[in-house]
C-alpha cells in the first residue's frame, strides 16, 4: 500500500479567530487518528510576540495545535497588508524540507494562506524533486464578505478600498485557478467557485463545517439550567455569537419578542463576548429578562445545552448563500433546535428536509414568531427524543471524525496521479 502523505494545515493571519479554533485542531486530530501524519504551519502578526492578551490567545492557539497533531507549529511572522508571501512561502519551503515534508498536502486555509503555499510548492518543485500538492480549503467568498463587512456597493468604495478589493479578487482568483484542488463548504460554494473560476469538477469538493460531539449533553443541560435560573419546562432561546451586523441580532430580538407573546414562559439567552452593546441592544427592545452571559472559547456548549431554539439568521445575500455556519453544528450537537432564514448554504435544505429546525422568512416577526410557537408545541420536537435524534444526527453527519474521512476521501481522489 502507498503511503499516505502528510497533511500540513497552513494557516495565515487568523490562528487566533475562534472559527479556526473550533475547526482545525479538531479536525487534524481526527486525520491523526485515521492515520495520518499531520503537522501545520501558522503565519501570524508580530503583534503576537508582544506581551499582553493577543499573546495569550497566540500561546494557547499554537498550544491547541500542537496538542492535535503532536508536533509544534511551524511558526514566523508575516508583514503588513499582506506583504511578502511568495517570500514567506520560499522561507517554508525550507522548513518542509527540513521537516522530511517536502512531498506532504498543504492544505491551505483561505486564498492567502494558499498563495504562501503555493510559493513553497513552486520553490522546492524548482529544486527538481518531487513538491507538495497545495489544496486551497475555502471558507467564504472574500470580496463580497468584504462588500458586506463595510456595508457599500462598489461604486461607493474609496480608491484604499476598491484597491483591497481587487487585491482579495486576485488573490482568490490565483489560489483557486493554481491549486491542486480546492475544498468548500456547500453545493452552492461549491458550483459558484466552478463557475467564477472555471475549476474542473474532480478538482473540487465540499466539506461541511464540523462541530464536536457534547458528552452527557442532557446532564450539562440540567445543570445548565439551574446555573442559569431557568426552570425546566420553560421554553430557552438561545442567541449565540458577536453583535455583528451580519449576525442580524436586532432581528433576532424582535424575533424573540414575538415568540413571547404567544409563550410567555419564553427566555432568551443571550451568549456574546459583546455583552455590554449586548445589553443596549436587548433594552432597546424592551427585553427585560434576558439572561446574558458571554463565555470563553469551548465553554459555550456548556450553556448552549440548556437552550430548546437557537437563533442563526441571516440576509438573504451571496455571502450566506454559499455559507455553512459554525453555529448550525454546534446547535445541533448540543441538541437545539435551530431558527433559521431561508437559504443559508446547505442548511435551511437540511431543517427542511430532515426536520432538524425551523426554516422561517423574518419580514413580518409576528408571522415568524407564531411559526416558532407552533413548531414547539408539536409533540416530540423539544422533549428527549427530539434533542437525540438532533445529536445522533450532528455526530453522523458533521463530527471531526466524519469530517476528515470526508476530508481524507477527497484527498485521495481529486490528487489521485
Amino acid at each position: 500500500m502507498t503511503p499516505r502523505p502528510p497533511i500540513v494545515a497552513v494557516i495565515y493571519a487568523e490562528v487566533t479567530a475562534p472559527v479556526v479554533r473550533s475547526q482545525t485542531p479538531p479536525l487534524l486530530r481526527a486525520l491523526r487518528e485515521l492515520g495520518h501524519r499531520v503537522d501545520s504551519a501558522v503565519f501570524t502578526s508580530p503583534r503576537a510576540l508582544l506581551p499582553g492578551s493577543a499573546r495569550s490567545a497566540h500561546d494557547r492557539a499554537l498550544a491547541s495545535l500542537a496538542a492535535a497533531t503532536g508536533v509544534k507549529p511551524m511558526r514566523r511572522t508575516h508583514l503588513p497588508r499582506d506583504r511578502g508571501l511568495e517570500t514567506l512561502g520560499r522561507a517554508l519551503a525550507k522548513t518542509l524540507v527540513k521537516r522530511g515534508l517536502a512531498e506532504s498536502i498543504l492544505f491551505c486555509r483561505q486564498p492567502r494562506a494558499a498563495l504562501v503555499g503555493l510559493a513553497a510548492r513552486d520553490a522546492i518543485a524548482a529544486l527538481g524533486d518531487r513538491a507538495p500538492r497545495v489544496v486551497l480549503d475555502l471558507r467564504g467568498i472574500r470580496d463580497v464578505e468584504y462588500l458586506l463587512t463595510l456595508g457599500k456597493s462598489e461604486k461607493d468604495l474609496s480608491v484604499e478600498e476598491r484597491a483591497r478589493l481587487l487585491e482579495y479578487r486576485g488573490h482568490e482568483e490565483i489560489a483557486c485557478r493554481r491549486a491542486d484542488a480546492v475544498l468548500t463548504v456547500s453545493r452552492p460554494m461549491e458550483k459558484l467557485v466552478g463557475q467564477r473560476y472555471d475549476v474542473a469538477a474532480n478538482r473540487l469538493g465540499r466539506v461541511p463545517c464540523h462541530a464536536e460531539p457534547v458528552p452527557d449533553a442532557e446532564a450539562r443541560r440540567d445543570q445548565a439550567r439551574i446555573e442559569l435560573g431557568v426552570a425546566q419546562d420553560a421554553l430557552l432561546v438561545a442567541y449565540s455569537g458577536t453583535l455583528a451586523a451580519w449576525q442580524m441580532p436586532d432581528a433576532s430580538v424582535r424575533l424573540f419578542q414575538a415568540l413571547k407573546t404567544s409563550r410567555p414562559d419564553a427566555r432568551l439567552l443571550f451568549l456574546t463576548p459583546d455583552t455590554d452593546a449586548a445589553a443596549k441592544v436587548l433594552a432597546a427592545a424592551g427585553v427585560e429578562d434576558a439572561l446574558l452571559r458571554s463565555a470563553p472559547p469551548g465553554e459555550a456548549a456548556r450553556l448552549l445545552t440548556a437552550a430548546d431554539y437557537g437563533l442563526l439568521l441571516r440576509q438573504d445575500d451571496l455571502v450566506n448563500r454559499v455559507a455553512c455556519p459554525v453555529k448550525f453544528g454546534e446547535y445541533l450537537a448540543c441538541g437545539v433546535r435551530p431558527i433559521l432564514t431561508p437559504h443559508i448554504g446547505d442548511q435551511s435544505k437540511y431543517c427542511e428536509a430532515s426536520d432538524l429546525g425551523v426554516v422561517t422568512g423574518i419580514a413580518f416577526p409576528d408571522e415568524a414568531g407564531g411559526i416558532v410557537a407552533a413548531d414547539a408545541a408539536r409533540p416530540g420536537n423539544l422533549a428527549l427524543d427530539g434533542r437525540d435524534r438532533r445529536r445522533k444526527w450532528a455526530t453522523d453527519n458533521i463530527s471531526p471524525a466524519r469530517a476528515a474521512a470526508r476530508v481524507a476521501e477527497f484527498l485521495d481522489g481529486a490528487l489521485a496521479k
